[in-house]
């Protein structure tokens, strides 16, 4: 089988949520990964969706697609990240409604950490991965009328543990980069 008819094989067996993928299908590249216990959403605008690749490259064999969705971003769970990239499993088109959510890749997988996006309910962004850390930026204003949630992420480089290495600013803030913790995947509201 052509190496593109296997690619697109992936795609749609991802995309139709099947659990077992071919037998043939490529495996995932892990080695040197550092592990992670985050959540996020897509954040890619491309309508025809974001790639999710069998190693943290651009030039890995395409395993399968996150769907571009007017409202709402698909959701899953990073467990992983290296060189820019984010290792992510259980991913589901979510409705916020009564209607179910729809598995639209098992997993694992990779995809680029600057096509991701998530809530941060921490009050600061650390020198390091600890909660203990020097505080780099305080994700709140003076009367605490705007807080975390309202950190806009300009970029996601990594995560280790539950901390993920970002650049944020406040609104009217500087743009700094650090660790925030309590990350969340909840779209239409603040997590606690």
């Amino acid at each position: 089988m052509p190496r593109l008819d296997r690619i697109l094989l992936l795609a749609a067996v991802s995309l139709l949520g099947l659990a077992a993928a071919p037998a043939w299908a490529e495996s995932v590249d892990t080695a040197g990964v550092t592990a992670c216990k985050i959540s996020g959403w897509s954040a890619d605008p491309d309508p025809a969706g974001l790639n999710v690749r069998a190693a943290a490259r651009k030039d890995a064999a395409v395993i399968g697609v996150l769907p571009h969705q007017p409202d709402y971003g698909v959701e899953f769970e990073i467990i992983g990240s290296l060189n820019g990239w984010l290792l992510i499993r259980n991913a589901q088109a979510v409705s916020y409604s009564d209607a179910p959510d729809k598995k639209v890749f098992a997993g694992p997988g990779w995809i680029f950490a600057d096509k991701v996006q998530f809530e941060i309910n921490a009050l600061a962004l650390r020198a390091r991965p600890q909660a203990d850390a020097p505080v780099v930026l305080e994700l709140h204003n003076a009367d605490h009328s705007e807080g975390p949630d309202s950190a806009a992420i300009d970029h996601v480089y990594g995560c280790q543990g539950a901390f993920a290495d970002v650049e944020v600013h406040m609104p009217e803030g500087p743009h700094k980069r650090g660790w925030a913790t309590r990350i969340c995947s909840n779209q239409v509201t603040t997590c606690s």
